[in-house]
C-alpha cells in the first residue's frame, strides 16, 4: 500500500467515526432533552404538592 492509499483509507475511517460520533451525540441530546422534561414536570410535581401540603397545615383546604 503506498502512503497515498493508505491517507485515503485514513480519511474514510475518520470520516466513519466522526459520523458515528454524530449519531451519539444526537442520541445523547435527545436523550437529555427527554431527562430535562422529566425533570421539570417532578419540579412542578414537587412545588404543586408542598403547596398542598403547607394549606393543610395551616388548615386551609387545597383546591
Amino acid at each position: 500500500m503506498d502512503p497515498l492509499e493508505k491517507l485515503e483509507r485514513e480519511v474514510e475511517f475518520y470520516d466513519r467515526y466522526a459520523e458515528k460520533l454524530r449519531e451519539q451525540i444526537d442520541a445523547a441530546q435527545k436523550e437529555l432533552a427527554r431527562i430535562a422534561r422529566i425533570k421539570q414536570q417532578k419540579i412542578a410535581e414537587l412545588a404543586r404538592l408542598k403547596q398542598i401540603r403547607t394549606a393543610k397545615a395551616k388548615g386551609v383546604t387545597a383546591v
